[in-house]
C-alpha cells in the first residue's frame, strides 16, 4: 500500500516476501551501523540472504508472526515485525521490534508501521503487544505511549553499548 510522508515522499508499505531476502540484509546490515538502539553490534549479523529469504517464508505461513517492510522505490527503508508463541498460555501475546533508516526518521514512518503491526495483531486475534526500547530512546519512547502502549518495568543493565550498560524499558499494550 501506498502512502505519501510529511516531506511528500511517496512510500509503499507491505507484507515482506521472499524476494526480499537480499534487500533485507542490505538493509540490516545499514541500519545495525546507524544505530546504537538495536540489540546486535553489525558484525553479529551473518545471515545470508537466502537464510533471510527463509525466514520470511516461515513469518508468511505462522498464525503468530507479521513481517512488513518500507520502501522508498526498491529500497528498503524500514523494516517491522513481530512474533509470538504456540504455547496456550502465551498464544495471546506477541513482541515487536522495528527499525527505520536514519535518514527517514521523523517522517511519520514509525507511527505507520506501528498502527499497521497493532491491527494484524487484532487481526491475528492477539491481545497484548509488548516491547523493550532503551529508556533513553525518547522518540521512540513518546511515539509509543501515543499509541497506547504503557510502561510495564525496568530491565536494569538491560543494554550494553559503548563499554556502558543502558536500562531497557519493557512496555506493552492490551489489544
Amino acid at each position: 500500500m501506498e502512502h505519501t510522508l510529511k516531506n511528500n515522499l511517496i512510500i509503499t508499505l507491505r507484507d515482506a516476501v521472499e524476494s526480499d531476502g537480499a534487500g533485507c540484509i542490505e538493509f540490516i546490515h545499514k541500519v545495525n551501523k546507524e544505530s546504537k538502539n538495536l540489540m546486535r553490534e553489525p558484525e553479529e549479523f551473518n545471515m545470508t540472504p537466502s537464510e533471510e529469504s527463509e525466514f520470511i517464508r516461515g513469518v508468511t505461513v505462522s498464525p503468530n508472526a507479521c513481517f512488513i517492510v518500507v520502501l522508498d522505490k526498491d529500497l528498503i527503508i524500514s523494516t517491522a515485525g513481530f512474533s509470538g508463541n504456540s504455547l496456550k498460555r502465551i498464544n495471546h501475546r506477541v513482541s515487536l521490534g522495528i527499525s527505520v533508516l536514519k535518514d527517514y526518521q521523523g517522517l511519520g514512518i514509525g507511527r505507520l508501521v506501528m498502527e499497521t503491526l497493532i491491527k494484524r495483531a487484532i487481526e491475528l486475534k492477539k491481545s497484548k503487544m509488548d516491547l523493550e526500547v532503551r529508556i533513553d530512546n525518547y522518540n521512540a519512547i513518546h511515539l509509543y505511549e501515543a499509541l497506547g502502549f504503557e510502561r510495564e518495568g525496568i530491565i536494569k543493565n538491560g543494554f550494553f553499548v559503548d563499554n556502558g550498560y543502558v536500562d531497557l524499558l519493557i512496555m506493552g499494550k492490551l489489544l
